[in-house]
């Protein structure tokens, strides 16, 4: 089951940037994509914290608490989309799949015990992968740079946004080993990290006001709907069900998502089935295959 929730999380995680540009297109900016998405999940899992405790954080102890939502709370949204500001889109699509399984692993050695480790010729195969099929996506655009939603500035500055999808790879890879080392609860974290994201709310209308409501119903509902109940709620319960299962070896599945988002291209853009594509998919398919299978080396 734990490969079954990785699958899944992999396609929610890896169509998000599809569902995102309807967003951005409906001139939602980060910050109103942060407020729908932790707005909707806050509420929705705020009956579950408090029936689980809201004084000892559903049984993580707030200190912990506090530390996760860090973590994988609205900082880490704006963090990890911010990073368009500066760099293209394509730059996130690489960097952070890339990253969050290697920094995963580097953890893992640290503060886990030598079970829960990611096998090196593994993790070799799933970055790999996920090089030839972004170079393979870049030398097929011509140009080396997809249309970004967010970002006006010259590209010459795409390492300050490089930079920050590395740094939102680490804080996830960090949430996963904590959450494996402190083997908390999957519900718990769910519900203690979406209901703190209601933090963000006051904090949100005292500085943009109501603009909000000015913008495109329709778009809104869609953003609310996907960002705060399938990627807040159904896919990080998901996840932290396959962390508990598997261990940090959960957070390879990260690999997938260039896949999943190549392939969406295929199917709704239009196109075409690429080489890159094909030798990718053997090749992370093969490191999670053997990483799951296998113990650290």
């Amino acid at each position: 089951m734990g490969l079954v929730y990785g699958l899944v999380v992999a396609l929610i995680w890896g169509a998000q940037p599809v569902v995102a540009t309807f967003g951005y297109r409906a001139s939602l900016d980060i910050f109103d994509l942060t407020l729908l998405r932790f707005t909707a999940s806050g509420l929705l899992m705020l009956p579950l914290l408090i029936r689980r405790g809201v004084w000892d954080a559903a049984g993580i102890g707030w200190p912990k608490a506090l530390v996760l939502l860090l973590l994988a709370g609205p900082l880490y949204n704006m963090v990890l989309v911010g990073g368009l500001h500066w760099a293209p889109a394509s730059h996130s699509s690489l960097i952070y799949p890339a990253f969050t399984p290697l920094f995963t692993s580097l953890l893992a050695k640290l503060m886990l015990d030598r079970r829960d480790r990611i096998p090196l010729l593994g993790l070799g195969l799933l970055v790999t992968g996920v090089l030839v099929v972004k170079i393979g996506s870049v030398l097929a655009s011509g140009t080396g740079i997809e249309a970004g939603h967010a970002s006006n500035a010259a590209y010459t500055e795409a390492w300050r946004g490089d930079l920050l999808f590395m740094l939102a790879a680490l804080m996830w890879s960090l949430y996963t080993v904590l959450m494996r080392r402190w083997n908390t609860d999957p519900l718990s974290v769910v519900s203690v990290v979406q209901v703190g994201g209601l933090l963000y709310v006051p904090v949100y209308f005292v500085f943009a006001g109501t603009v909000l409501f000015q913008r495109d119903f329709g778009a809104i509902a869609i953003q609310t709907v996907y960002q705060g109940v399938l990627v807040s709620v159904v896919s990080t319960l998901l996840f932290n069900l396959a962390v508990r299962q598997i261990g940090a070896k959960a957070s390879m599945f990260t690999a997938l998502m260039p896949l999943v988002g190549v392939s969406l291209a295929i199917l709704v853009l239009g196109e075409a089935m690429s080489l890159s594509l094909l030798a990718g998919a053997v090749l992370i398919s093969t490191g999670l295959f053997f990483s799951l299978k296998t113990g650290d080396k």
